[in-house]
C-alpha cells in the first residue's frame, strides 16, 4: 500500500480489493501483473482484516459495559 492507501477508509479498501481481484480474474494480466496484483490485494486484505479486528474488539469493550441494575434506568 501506498502513503496515500495509508489514509483509506475501510469501504474505500474493500473497493480497492475488489478492483484487483476483478482485474486478475479478466485473464488480461501477465504473470508480473499478476503478482503484482497478488501483492496488493494481499495489502488490501491485511489493511482490512485488522480494522475488522479493531472494530470487534471495540465492540466488546462496549458490549462488557455493566448494564444499569435497576429497570427504571432502562432508555427504552
Amino acid at each position: 500500500m501506498t502513503e496515500k492507501d495509508e489514509e483509506l477508509t475501510f469501504d474505500a479498501a474493500i473497493e480497492r480489493l475488489d478492483a484487483v481481484v476483478a482485474r486478475m480474474e479478466s485473464g488480461d494480466v501477465g504473470l508480473e501483473e499478476a503478482v503484482e496484483l497478488f501483492e496488493r490485494g494481499q495489502k488490501y486484505l491485511d489493511y482490512c482484516s485488522k480494522r475488522l479486528l479493531q472494530v470487534e474488539r471495540r465492540i466488546e469493550e462496549l458490549a462488557a459495559v455493566d448494564p444499569p441494575s435497576d429497570d427504571s434506568e432502562k432508555p427504552f
